[in-house]
């Protein structure tokens, strides 16, 4: 079921505040970065030919030729899962500056005392 436009906007407001008053809290809820697809082939390819690789020098017993080629898979999936991808709903929004905002428990405290102010007799 899809969101109303007010219900995205008040979803976006809320993703907003949680980002200003707790930084850390809205990265451990940011999706993990992206792989490109020239990386993950690549390292794979990497991997399959270490994994070749090892096996020749296990069977040939040389041991030296089995070390290189743990060593290419070993840099394969590194090269695979390092980069500078960034997550994908950050790479899509432009920076903007932050406008001073009052935390949410200062609106709640608000719209309170707005309710009191107006008593009972609606």
């Amino acid at each position: 079921m899809a969101l109303s436009e007010y219900e995205q906007k008040m979803l976006a407001q809320l993703e907003a505040q949680l980002k200003d008053e707790d930084p850390q809290l809205a990265e451990t809820f940011t999706p993990p970065r992206q792989i490109s697809l020239r990386r993950l082939v690549f390292g794979i390819f990497a991997i399959v030919a270490g994994i070749a690789v090892l096996v020749g020098g296990v069977s040939t017993r040389w041991w030296w030729l089995g070390v290189i080629g743990f060593g290419i898979m070993l840099a394969g999936t590194l090269y695979m899962f390092s980069g500078t991808g960034e997550s994908a709903p950050a790479a899509q929004q432009p920076r903007r500056p932050k406008p001073p905002r009052s935390s949410f428990m200062d609106k709640q405290a608000e719209l309170w005392e707005r309710r009191r102010e107006q008593g009972p007799d609606r």
